[in-house]
């Protein structure tokens, strides 16, 4: 019998380390042209020309450049982007960063001293003003 719930040496592979606290960076002299895709937290301090696809969170540094559309479940703006940014969770616009572009996230958080040119869209369903007909005695 163990303590805390802990079983025998059948179980290591349960308990391997991960490595998911660690993210994929993109050094600051690294220009990629091109789709930058991935299944990893990622953080860009160099410069995308393209589209970025990735399915876990992605950090533009603060020295970082997006010429293209982003689409991450988290997305963290300290640099500058150019283009759409979706997420499907968040996306943070950081005091220090820029974005030309529309966002699309169920949660948006733009911080004091963001540059930002664009609409914004939270999401959610249509709303009744889109479908007639639909409402109760009239």
């Amino acid at each position: 019998m163990s303590i805390f719930g802990k079983s025998g040496p059948s179980s290591p592979d349960t308990e391997a380390p991960r490595h998911e606290t660690r993210a994929a960076l993109v050094g600051p002299k690294m220009r990629i042209q091109g789709e930058l895709t991935g299944d990893e937290d990622i953080v860009l301090e160099g410069r995308v020309d393209g589209r970025v696809h990735v399915s876990k969170s992605f950090r533009v540094g603060p020295h970082g450049q997006v010429r293209g559309d982003v689409h991450a479940h988290v997305v963290s703006i300290a640099g500058k982007v150019w283009g759409d940014v979706s997420a499907t969770e968040r996306v943070e616009l950081l005091p220090s960063g820029s974005l030309e572009g529309n966002i699309s996230a169920p949660k948006i958080v733009i911080s004091e001293g963001a540059q930002f040119r664009g609409r914004v869209d939270m999401g959610g369903r249509s709303g009744p003003e889109e479908e007639p007909g639909s409402g109760g005695p009239g």
